[in-house]
């Protein structure tokens, strides 16, 4: 009885694996290609657009665009294009919400009922300003390249690291940055 079970254990696909079934036709590939891009191509398109909404948006018009795609086949480098049409939507996506903001400069009245401090405080020149003034140098590093899309294990090769050393500084960063911001808040 012991020699007939069987206990099996299925290794999530790497992207690699991934791709290829995606190019071969696998439809179902997508949407794990998906759910394995998804994050990082929102991490990066943060870093470009500074709001997660727009990100999201971006990363998922990305991948729609992978899918509409009609020849995967003659992708070469599937990552590179990946990342060079994210770039491109959130290229699209700024120059669109800029020309909405200037057109609704022109045509309406904006009521100015909003602190100046607030509009000062997190502007997206200022918001780096913030994140540098609340990090020590090497988790503003490890931020910036979170920020840009990498994951822990490309930022323990680029900054010499461990890559569990990596996870804990950017947990820590993102709490000293939480604290930060909940006591904006509270002095609003």
């Amino acid at each position: 009885m012991l020699g007939s079970m069987f206990i099996s254990h299925h290794k999530k696909a790497d992207r690699s694996t991934l791709w290829e079934r995606y190019v071969q036709g696998d439809k179902s590939a997508f949407g794990e290609l998906y759910a394995f891009y998804h994050k990082s191509l929102t991490a990066y398109c943060i870093g470009r657009l500074k709001t997660i909404e727009l990100a999201e948006n971006a990363a998922s018009e990305t991948l729609i665009k992978l899918l509409q795609y009609p020849r995967p086949a003659e992708i070469e480098n599937f990552e590179n294009w990946l990342f060079t049409v994210a770039k491109n939507e959130c290229n699209t996506v700024w120059a669109t919400t800029e020309r909405r903001r200037k057109l609704v400069e022109a045509n309406y009245e904006a009521v100015d009922d909003h602190v100046p401090e607030v509009d000062e405080k997190f502007s997206a020149e200022n918001l780096d300003h913030l994140v540098r003034q609340n990090l020590d140098e090497t988790e503003y590093q490890i931020w910036q390249l979170h920020q840009q899309g990498y994951d822990n294990g490309e930022i323990a090769d680029i900054t010499g690291i461990h890559e569990k050393t990596v996870a804990n500084r950017k947990s820590t960063a993102r709490n000293k940055l939480k604290l930060v911001l909940k006591e904006y808040s509270r002095n609003k």
